[in-house]
């Protein structure tokens, strides 16, 4: 069966937002943000891309100060200052143990909701 909106886990949604170098807030994309799109692909496909998991490259996902930014969906769960480095354990963390990888939670006061 083809997967759907209906079964999927996990969304990992990842800002790669670009703005224009004279802007005055930064942009996930040039700081990581297509890398880490493109790594939670590859660590994903190494597992096999389970059906019921979907990564999605992003615009802006508002909090640029601190970003590279990404939610997982269905939990909501917001990290920022993310890596490529960190892609393998925020897959681990999620896929292997359904937890969060606490050291890179966003701050509650930044999330949007």
């Amino acid at each position: 069966m083809k997967p759907n909106s209906h079964n999927i886990q996990y969304h990992f949604l990842i800002c790669g937002n670009m703005r224009p170098e004279d802007s005055p807030l930064p942009s996930c994309g040039p700081r990581g943000g297509s890398a880490i799109a493109d790594a939670f692909r590859a660590a994903i496909a190494r597992r096999g891309w389970p059906a019921r998991v979907k990564v999605t490259a992003t615009g802006c996902l508002t909090p640029c100060l601190i970003g590279p930014n990404l939610v997982v969906y269905p939990e909501g769960v917001w990290y920022s200052g993310v890596s490529p480095s960190d892609v393998e354990e925020i897959v681990a963390t999620h896929l292997d143990r359904g937890a969060v990888v606490e050291r890179l939670l966003m701050p509650k006061e930044a999330r949007l909701w």
